[in-house]
């Protein structure tokens, strides 16, 4: 039985956090009925969602782009068009 559980860990695909640097997005903050609410990034060239960010990431994410500060984008390899957070950084 040890065998099958080490044989199982090593086709396990590792999932590897990535990060980008966005250079626009969509903000969708009344989405229509039933469906979340969601900011879209483009990071090269390709757009990456985050679902059902709260009131203060949609404010932030604006408020970033407005002002020239870098929003990142962070996902992992394994769902690549998913975004796991997005981050500001003030320059």
């Amino acid at each position: 039985m040890q065998q099958l559980t080490q044989a199982s860990v090593q086709q396990a695909p590792q999932a590897a956090p990535q990060a980008g640097i966005a250079n626009g997005y969509i903000d969708i903050v009344q989405p229509l009925p039933g469906q979340p609410s969601q900011i879209f990034l483009r990071i090269n060239n390709v757009f990456r969602v985050f679902n059902n960010p709260n009131a203060q990431t949609h404010d932030q994410v604006q408020e970033a782009f407005a002002f020239g500060h870098q929003v990142i984008g962070v996902w992992d390899t394994s769902q690549p068009l998913v975004l796991r957070s997005i981050q500001i950084r003030k320059l």
